[in-house]
C-alpha cells in the first residue's frame, strides 16, 4: 500500500561517516561492493586523525560511483549533512562503519520505501554482542520520559517514530526540506541526533517505516566512533544537552516534568556511582544549555 503520492524512488546514496576505526570498514564497504542492486553511489566522510588508503583502494575498485571526503571538521550529525549534500541519489542511506551485511540490502531499503511511502525507513539491526528486548513497540518513543525504544532486532514491520542511527534511509528531498540533521547535538557521544531527526520529520507530516528485511549486523567495535571513553561528566553532560534538547523542542508541556526529572535522576545515579558530584554539575550544565538550545532549529 501506498501512503504518498510523491513519485517513486529509484536509486540510494550510501553515507558512511567514519572516524578512526580503518579496520571495520574495510569489511564494510567489501559487503557493499557485492551488492545485487545498480543504481547506488557510495560516499565515505572520513574524520580519522590519517587516511584510509585501504579504503581508497577498495572504494576505486567499486562498480559504482564513490566519493572520500576528508573534512576539516569532526561529528557525526555533521558528517551525515555533509553526506546527504554531497549525495545525489534519490534515498540517502547512513550506514555505521562497523556493520555487515548481505548482498540484498540495498535493494530491501529502496523495496520497503516504495511499498510503504514513508520518507524515512528504519532497517532492521542484531547486534553482535546481544540484543535486549525491552517494553514497547519497535521504534516507538516514551513521550513522559523522553527516552527511545529501539527493539530493531523484532521481526515485525511497521510504523515508527524513529529509527536506529546505523541503518535508516530517508528521502534525499526530505532531508534537504527540513534542514537536514541538528549539529548542535554533536556534544559528547551525538546521542539522540537521528531520534531528534525522525521527531521533526513528523512534524513536518512525514511518516517512518520500520522494515526488519533491510537488516545488518552491527560489530560495535570498541574502538574510535562517537565514544566518551572514562570522563563520565562529560558523557553526562552531552547526554543531558541533547536529551533536554528534545524535551523542549517536541514533547509539550505536561510531559516535560516527568522528562526533566528522569534526566535529572539519571544524573544524580551516575554521581552516586562515580563517588563524585561532578556527573550531577554536568548533567544539569547540560540540561540548561539544551533548553537554550532547542529554540535554534537547524
Amino acid at each position: 500500500m501506498i501512503f504518498s503520492n510523491r513519485p517513486s524512488p529509484s536509486s540510494i546514496s550510501v553515507v558512511i561517516p567514519t572516524i578512526n576505526r580503518a579496520e571495520v570498514l574495510l569489511d564494510t564497504l567489501r559487503d557493499l561492493s557485492v551488492q545485487v542492486f545498480d543504481d547506488w553511489e557510495v560516499i565515505v566522510i572520513d574524520q580519522s586523525d590519517e587516511p584510509n588508503a585501504e579504503a581508497q583502494a577498495i572504494l576505486a575498485r567499486m562498480p559504482v560511483p564513490h566519493t572520500y571526503v576528508r573534512p576539516d571538521f569532526r561529528g557525526l550529525p555533521q558528517a551525515r549533512n555533509a553526506g546527504w549534500r554531497a549525495a545525489v541519489k534519490d534515498i540517502v542511506l547512513y550506514i555505521d562503519d562497523d556493520i555487515r551485511c548481505g548482498p540484498g540490502f540495498l535493494q530491501a531499503h529502496l523495496d520497503a520505501h516504495r511499498a510503504s511511502g514513508a520518507a524515512l525507513v528504519a532497517g532492521g539491526i542484531t547486534e553482535a554482542k546481544g540484543d535486549r528486548t525491552l517494553p514497547g513497540a519497535t521504534g516507538s518513543f516514551n513521550w513522559w520520559t523522553a527516552t527511545s525504544v529501539r527493539n530493531f532486532h523484532l521481526p515485525d514491520a511497521g510504523f515508527c517514530l524513529h529509527a536506529p542511527g546505523g541503518n535508516f534511509s530517508i528521502r534525499r528531498d526530505v532531508i534537504a526540506a527540513i534542514g537536514g540533521l541538528d549539529e548542535q547535538l554533536s556534544i559528547g557521544a551525538a546521542l539522540y541526533e537521528e531520534t531528534e531527526l525522525a521527531l521533526r520529520l513528523r512534524a513536518a507530516g512525514h511518516r517512518c517505516w520500520f522494515a526488519p528485511e533491510a537488516h545488518l549486523t552491527h560489530l560495535a567495535a570498541p574502538m574510535g566512533g562517537c565514544r566518551v571513553p572514562h570522563d563520565v561528566p562529560r558523557y553526562m553532560h552531552g547526554l543531558a544537552h541533547n536529551r533536554a534538547l528534545l524535551i523542549y523542542r517536541h514533547l509539550r508541556v505536561w510531559h516535560r516534568p516527568t522528562a526533566v526529572l528522569r534526566l535529572f535522576l539519571l544524573g544524580l545515579s551516575y554521581s552516586h556511582a562515580d563517588r563524585s558530584l561532578a556527573p550531577l554539575r554536568a548533567t544539569l550544565t547540560g540540561m540548561r544549555a539544551g533548553r537554550l538550545a532547542a529554540h535554534s532549529l537547524p
